[in-house]
C-alpha cells in the first residue's frame, strides 16, 4: 500500500513529507524529507526496511546547515556498514532512530507489537542531527493502553521522554508536545 503522511513540529518550526510503501508481512520502503529550524536541518531520506521490520537501508542527504551524506546498511548478519564501512561497535543496535523524524518510531512499534503493560529496551543506532552523527542510544518502549481507539506507548531515552499515540499500522498520529500527524494534504488540523 503506498500512501504520504506529514508531520509538523509542535515545539518549533519544523515539517516532515515521507512517501512510504508498505509490502509483504512488515517490508517497507520510504523517501521523505524532513526540515527542522531547531537543528537548523534540511535534509531528504530513503529507507528501506526487511519483510521482518529490519532496516536493510538508509541513504540521508542533508542539504543544510552544510552538505553531507550518510549512508547506513544493516546486514542480514546484524553488522551495521557506515558509508560503506563496518563498524563493529555498533552491531547491538537492534534499530535506527533519526532524530526529530516523525517515521522512524514506528520501525521498532510495527516488529515487536507489545501488549499492553509491555516493555522492551532496545540499543538503537540513533542519528544526531544536524551533524549526520550515529550513536548507541538505549530506548525503552511501554504500551500503554489505548486513548480514543488508537495505540499508545511511553518512550525514554536518557533525557528525554514522551507518549506515542499511533495508528493501526504502527505509526506515528502525535508526539506528546513534539510531532502531530497532518491529514494527508499537508495541512494543519483547525
Amino acid at each position: 500500500m503506498k500512501q504520504t503522511l506529514y508531520w509538523q513540529r509542535l515545539d518549533c518550526p519544523g515539517l516532515e513529507q515521507v512517501e512510504l510503501e508498505t509490502g509483504a508481512d512488515l517490508a517497507l520502503s520510504a523517501s521523505g524529507s524532513l526540515l527542522h529550524t531547531d537543528s537548523g536541518a534540511s535534509l531528504r531520506y530513503r529507507m528501506q526496511l526487511d519483510h521482518h521490520g529490519r532496516l536493510s537501508h538508509a541513504h540521508i542527504d542533508l542539504s543544510a546547515p552544510e552538505a553531507k551524506q550518510l549512508t547506513l546498511q544493516h546486514t542480514e548478519s546484524g553488522r551495521w556498514l557506515i558509508n560503506g564501512m563496518a563498524q563493529p561497535a555498533w552491531d547491538a543496535c537492534q534499530e535506527l532512530d533519526l532524530q526529530a523524524c516523525g517515521l522512524t518510531n514506528a520501525f521498532p512499534i510495527r516488529r515487536l507489537k507489545l501488549g499492553v503493560g509491555d516493555s522492551v529496551e532496545l540499543a538503537m543506532l540513533f542519528v544526531r542531527l544536524p551533524t549526520l552523527t550515529p550513536t548507541v542510544c538505549p530506548q525503552r518502549y511501554t504500551r500503554l493502553p489505548d486513548q480514543n481507539g488508537l495505540r499508545r506507548y511511553h518512550y525514554a531515552s536518557p533525557g528525554f521522554a514522551a507518549d506515542i499515540l499511533v495508528d493501526e499500522q504502527g505509526f506515528t498520529i502525535h508526539y506528546s508536545d513534539f510531532l502531530q500527524r497532518l491529514p494527508s494534504g499537508g495541512h494543519a488540523a483547525s
